[in-house]
C-alpha cells in the first residue's frame, strides 16, 4: 500500500475513502428507493388481500430490503464519518481559515433535527402532515 496524501491506496487503486463515499450514496439511494415504495404502499392487510407487488417485489420483501439497506446506509455513515472526523472538528472548532469555525450551522442543523423529532412525536405540523398524507394515501386510494 502506498499513502498518497491522506488517502491510504492500495495496489488495485481502491481508496477507503471513496468507498465510504460511494457506500453511504448508493445506500441512501436504495433505502429512498424503498421508503418511497413502502410510503405508498397498501396496509399489510390489504397488501395481502390484493397481492400488491412493486417492481416483482411484495411489502414484506420491500419492507425487508428497506431494514437491510437502512443498516448497512448506518454502516457506510459511521465509517464515513469516522473517515473525516478531523474535517468535523475542523468545521465545529474551527481552523486557520475559519477560526470561528461553523458551530452556528451545527446547532441550527441539530435544532433542526430535535425540532422535527419533537414534532413528529407529538404529532404536530409540519410533521404530522406527512404521516397524514401517507395515512390518507393508505387509506383512500387502496380502500377502493
Amino acid at each position: 500500500m502506498t499513502q498518497t496524501g491522506t488517502q491510504t491506496r492500495s495496489k488495485a487503486g481502491l481508496t477507503s475513502r471513496a468507498l465510504a463515499v460511494f457506500g453511504v450514496t448508493f445506500s441512501f439511494a436504495a433505502i429512498l428507493l424503498s421508503g418511497s415504495i413502502l410510503f405508498f404502499s397498501p396496509k399489510g392487510k390489504i397488501s395481502n388481500q390484493v397481492d400488491w407487488e412493486a417492481l416483482g417485489l411484495g411489502k414484506q420483501d420491500w419492507s425487508d430490503l428497506h431494514i437491510v439497506l437502512a443498516a448497512l446506509f448506518i454502516a457506510c455513515s459511521l465509517w464515513h464519518a469516522a473517515l473525516h472526523l478531523h474535517v468535523f472538528k475542523m468545521l465545529f472548532f474551527g481552523s486557520r481559515m475559519s477560526p470561528r469555525g461553523h458551530r452556528a450551522e451545527a446547532l441550527i442543523a441539530l435544532a433542526a433535527v430535535a425540532g422535527f423529532t419533537v414534532l413528529a412525536l407529538l404529532q404536530l405540523p409540519p410533521a404530522n402532515w406527512l404521516l397524514e398524507l401517507n395515512e390518507l394515501f393508505k387509506q383512500e386510494f387502496w380502500a377502493r
